[in-house]
């Protein structure tokens, strides 16, 4: 078992259960697994990884495949898309993809940028909702994705709009290696995020992108997602949209979403001087 499979499992499994359901927890043992790796894994895998015979593991497989939530490719299985289609069912999702996909769209027409829409996931962020440069070339991200969320300008976002407490928590989950020195600086970096609204931060993997990331709130002003742009910059078109110009139109566009939602935008100022990330400024962003 990898160490980022046993760190998983060890969260989520509660130490002393009140009540014990063995068979339940054995599938979600499965599924808790399986969302750590790149990779599918044979029965016998799974077995090894959970410290289980194949006999204990080999039904609960079968019915998880049956029922969707698995996906067998020869001998391997993977995880299919119906826990993810189960969270679009969840009513504040819906509720949230309503109201932001057709702004999105509208959005990447007018920016002529693609733009995605994260939420919490865990210790990640997931990417619950994209769309694509109209042009056809541009940068963008799957649905489906999950991205850093410590290092990133969306993930940094999420954590922004936390209580002190949840957001401490949150950056010791995502990643238990980092220094006290280094938390500092994130929780700074965060604090400065949750200031002055969004964060602006240039990507330390892509050469020319940008991540410009304000968030969606609740009625309690907390983040429940990330909408960002990663802007990219093209050297042979002096008539696109400029980033700061594309900041001003997805801070409207986000303040457009808060508001049909009924929390209110982050913050009232559409241009000013962004938190920007940089080698000052501890881990840098990977991902957007």
């Amino acid at each position: 078992m990898t160490q980022r499979s046993r760190a998983l499992l060890k969260r989520t499994a509660p130490s002393e259960p009140r009540y014990a359901a063995p068979a339940l927890d054995k599938g979600l043992d499965i599924l808790e697994l399986l969302s750590t790796q790149q990779r599918g894994l044979t029965r016998s895998e799974i077995a090894e990884q959970l410290q289980r015979s194949v006999g204990e593991v080999f039904r609960m497989i079968e019915r998880l495949t049956q029922r969707g939530y698995l996906v067998q490719q020869a001998d391997t299985f993977t995880l299919g898309m119906k826990l993810f289609e189960l969270s679009h069912q969840f009513p504040p999702m819906n509720r949230l993809l309503k109201e932001a996909l057709p702004r999105m769209e509208r959005l990447a027409k007018a920016v002529d940028q693609s733009c995605h829409l994260s939420v919490l996931s865990g210790a990640r962020q997931l990417i619950v909702a994209q769309v694509d440069t109209p042009g056809g070339v541009g940068f963008s991200v799957k649905i489906g994705a999950t991205l850093d969320l410590v290092k990133s300008a969306s993930g940094r976002v999420l954590l922004a709009f936390q209580s002190d407490e949840d957001a401490r928590r949150l950056i010791a989950l995502a990643d238990p290696a980092l220094t006290a020195a280094s938390t500092r600086t994130v929780l700074t970096t965060i604090r400065q995020i949750a200031k002055v609204g969004f964060a602006f931060s240039p990507s330390r993997q892509f050469s020319g992108v940008e991540a410009i990331s304000y968030p969606i709130l609740d009625l309690h002003r907390r983040a429940i997602a990330a909408l960002t742009v990663p802007y990219v910059t093209h050297l042979d078109d002096k008539t696109r949209t400029e980033a700061s110009d594309a900041q001003c139109a997805l801070a409207a566009v986000a303040a457009d979403i808060n508001a049909a939602l009924g929390s209110g935008p982050a913050e009232s100022s559409e241009r000013r001087s962004p938190p920007r990330t940089g080698p000052s400024a501890g881990p840098g962003p990977r991902g957007l």
